[in-house]
């Protein structure tokens, strides 16, 4: 599997569970690759999903990684990026030889600071949004 393909896998689950792709903003809809200002001054991060639930909404990063690098480096961006969304929910995909266990623990660790954070691989999002959709208050 490469990144593109867990950025498919990605899109299929959420298509596969009604959500239509297009910028409304409407409920039930979804939009890939939306910008938002980043930690670093004059930069932009993106959101590869953003989910509009009526429950609100869910950004969705993923994060790949097959070779040795600065992966935790990275990670604790997105842990710092996650404590200050606006959405609802902020899931981490996680894939790639090299990351995928340590990174899930990596950023589950670090729930206390940012409790909106949840890292999992592909196979577990499908349930994750099912369990977000039909939770009632």
């Amino acid at each position: 599997m490469a990144r593109r393909e867990l950025l498919n896998d990605i899109k299929a689950i959420i298509e596969g569970l009604g959500f239509e792709g297009n910028n409304s903003h409407d409920t039930m809809t979804y939009q890939c690759n939306v910008s938002y200002p980043s930690l670093i001054d004059h930069k932009n991060d993106k959101a590869h999903f953003l989910l509009h639930t009526p429950q609100g909404t869910i950004q969705i990063v993923a994060k790949w990684q097959e070779v040795n690098g600065t992966t935790i480096e990275k990670l604790g961006h997105t842990v710092l990026d996650a404590v200050r969304t606006e959405h609802q929910k902020y899931l981490v995909i996680c894939g790639g030889n090299k990351l995928v266990r340590r990174a899930i623990d990596y950023l589950n660790g670090h729930q206390n600071i940012a409790p909106k954070l949840e890292a999992m691989e592909v196979h577990e999002l499908e349930d994750k949004l099912e369990e977000h959709l039909f939770e009632y208050d």
